[in-house]
């Protein structure tokens, strides 16, 4: 049997949703809390086993209808899928060194407005992503995780 790219991409996704998981487990417990830093990692891990395993039923659909592409078909990378992916590559190293010079807020929303972008958003969705999503993000962190965001620039308006 050829293995189907829906099968390999799925297989992967869960070996790094298990691999998620475990490394989490070791994460260290804080007391006063019923939920640790392992609860956001396991969450994530949670969604990728469940995208893989919607990709590995969607390649059977199609491979017992006869539709999609079959193992033998090359994929073919254009070059504006090759640069979407890099530059989301980018971006997440850039979120990475920019994240503790300019702080959580700004280095989001720097992110995101580029993301969106990226993908093909236009610039009022991309700035209200850039506002909004950083905020929430936020609140889930440190009001509800109690994980503190580093401040970076806004520093002098920490609440």
């Amino acid at each position: 049997m050829i293995l189907r790219r829906d099968f390999v991409v799925g297989a992967v996704l869960i070996a790094l949703a298990v691999a998620m998981i475990w490394g989490a487990q070791g994460f260290p417990r804080i007391r006063a809390m019923p939920y640790g830093p392992d609860l956001f990692p396991k969450i994530i891990a949670g969604g990728l086993i469940l995208s893989a395993l919607g990709i590995i039923l969607e390649g059977l659909r199609d491979m017992r209808s006869g539709q999609g592409n079959d193992a033998t078909t090359p994929a073919t990378i254009t070059p504006l899928a090759a640069l979407s992916f890099l530059g989301i590559v980018a971006l997440v190293a850039g979120f990475a060194l920019l994240l503790p010079v300019l702080g959580f807020h700004v280095a989001a929303a720097l992110v995101l407005l580029c993301a969106v972008r990226i993908f093909g958003g236009n610039w009022v969705l991309a700035g209200i992503m850039a506002i909004t999503a950083p905020v929430v993000l936020h609140y889930i962190f440190y009001t509800v995780m109690r994980v503190v965001l580093p401040w970076g620039v806004l520093a002098p308006y920490a609440w």
